[in-house]
């Protein structure tokens, strides 16, 4: 009998991830989110190819997977291709993981994948150990490359994928984007341990993410998406898809896409469609304060809508305007309201060190945070990423010096030694603007008003030990920023 192709989807092990402004306590706080993309590729290679291709997913974080076990695991599941995830922060963890594979295996192929990839496509190739980039969303392209790959052929006119030659790079110039996403199969949640997949925020111990749509309409200048081609699963293919997660007693769902509530109407289809179906889910999703109506979230609460993440940023319409984000105070403050009105969690997400902002505005948008009645809040320092239209006005009008991040995607494993991230530390310096979001968070959640408001609507036991835990490695946080 004919060995079956093994691919091994690995998210790497986070030894060496560029630092940004939390700890590593608090990202371990937060949980672990499935690894949806690999979900996505795994099943769809899977439907593809039952009869030839045997797929593993190894997510070595969450579960507890350091380099000697993922050594063991190449080892004992003798894969033909390693598909590895890649993001620019967890670069370096991405290539050590190629060359343990490698190490473990010398005939193995190494493909990469991710965010990454996408900002970088030449540098991720041309790194040792690693044979193929696929750029893009990865489900037609990677099963082109299999393939090849099965047939010994050369991966030749792939869009999106990347390959070495003769010592010569050979990259397709396209952008790999499925069409049509009812196409796609319903993820094999099978092909991992859901119990491991928790988030602080919700109301139950396992979640598991959806994404109901692809890609993203705006145009904000600090986000970097790598395709304008939004597109949207009908109503009748979500629905599917959370009763196959009914079936498995998760009843937590985080919808994953970058934009959710594209329209309100959308959103109140999902939601009388759920009602309709009888799914018992407490969910959430990112959403923004302009596509949001008392209708859609009174349909939303009756389906289980617990949480709405806002993306708030600043409390000025000037600053706002300056990174394009399309939205106004105003708003903002009839969203949080509704939001609160119809009993369903807030939160805002808020950066600081936006171009221009001064200290006095910093303040003044804490002050705004404290005001909006949100139940939380998170506060990051405005960071330029590759590919950004802020990264590329950073680097024209020299706020930023020179081009750190190609420099560290040229040679990540040397670079992480002396490599820190820049901000926009036009008004103030990084330092400060590190020490201000510490300044942030205790004003917003060392308040006695919000202590006792917090206990009060805990729910369970597991909500209280859980919201004490956190609070005391928040604790820990800002005492170590002070």
């Amino acid at each position: 009998m004919k060995k079956p192709f093994r691919v091994l989807f690995i998210n790497p092990p986070l030894d060496n991830i560029v630092k940004m402004e939390m700890s590593e306590d608090v990202i371990e706080e937060m949980g672990h989110y499935p690894p949806l993309g690999l979900l996505y590729l795994a099943t769809y290679l899977g439907e593809k190819m039952p009869s030839e291709v045997e797929a593993r997913i190894v997510d070595c974080v969450p579960e507890n997977v350091n380099y000697e076990k993922l050594r063991a695991i190449i080892a004992e599941f003798k894969p033909v291709l390693c598909a590895i995830t890649t993001f620019t922060p967890t670069i370096v963890d991405a290539l050590l993981t190629a060359k343990l594979a490698k190490e473990t295996d010398p005939c193995v192929k190494v493909a990469l994948g991710g965010h990454h990839v996408d900002s970088y496509p030449a540098e991720s190739l041309a790194a040792e150990n690693v044979d193929y980039i696929c750029k893009g969303e990865g489900e037609e392209s990677l099963l082109q490359l299999v393939k090849c790959i099965i047939s010994d052929k050369t991966p030749d006119n792939i869009t999106g994928v990347g390959y070495k030659k003769d010592g010569r790079l050979v990259i397709d110039d396209g952008y790999p984007f499925i069409k049509d996403l009812d196409s796609l199969p319903i993820p094999d949640r099978g092909l991992i341990n859901n119990n491991l997949y928790t988030c602080t925020l919700g109301a139950e111990k396992t979640v598991a993410t959806v994404m109901s749509s692809r890609g993203c309409p705006y145009t904000c200048t600090f986000c970097y998406c790598p395709t304008k081609n939004y597109r949207m699963r009908t109503v009748g293919s979500i629905i599917a898809e959370l009763k196959e997660i009914s079936k498995l007693g998760i009843r937590e769902i985080f919808f994953f896409d970058d934009l959710f509530n594209v329209s309100a109407e959308r959103v109140t289809a999902i939601s009388r469609a759920m009602i309709k179906e009888n799914l018992k889910f407490s969910w959430s999703f990112r959403g923004r304060v302009n596509n949001i109506t008392d209708e859609m979230l009174k349909a939303a609460k009756e389906a289980g809508c617990e949480r709405i993440h806002y993306g708030i940023e600043t409390s000025d319409n000037e600053r706002l305007n300056r990174i394009n984000k399309k939205i106004t105070v105003d708003m903002i403050k009839k969203a949080v309201k509704l939001t609160r009105d119809n009993k369903v969690i807030a939160v805002g997400s808020f950066m600081i060190g936006l171009p221009g902002e001064t200290k006095g505005e910093i303040y003044k948008t804490f002050r705004f945070m404290r005001e909006l009645g949100l139940d939380y809040a998170q506060i990051s320092v405005l960071m330029p990423y590759p590919n950004t239209a802020l990264y590329k006005e950073a680097l024209e009008k020299g706020v930023i010096k020179k081009d750190f991040w190609k420099a560290f995607a040229e040679n990540p494993i040397e670079g992480k030694k002396t490599f820190s991230p820049e901000v926009w530390a036009e008004k103030l310096s990084q330092e400060e603007l590190f020490r201000l979001i510490n300044v942030g968070y205790r004003q917003f959640y060392m308040r006695p008003s919000y202590v006792l408001y917090s206990l009060l609507k805990t729910k369970s036991p597991k909500e209280l030990a859980s919201k004490i835990h956190a609070a005391f490695v928040l604790l820990k946080e800002v005492i170590r920023g002070e």
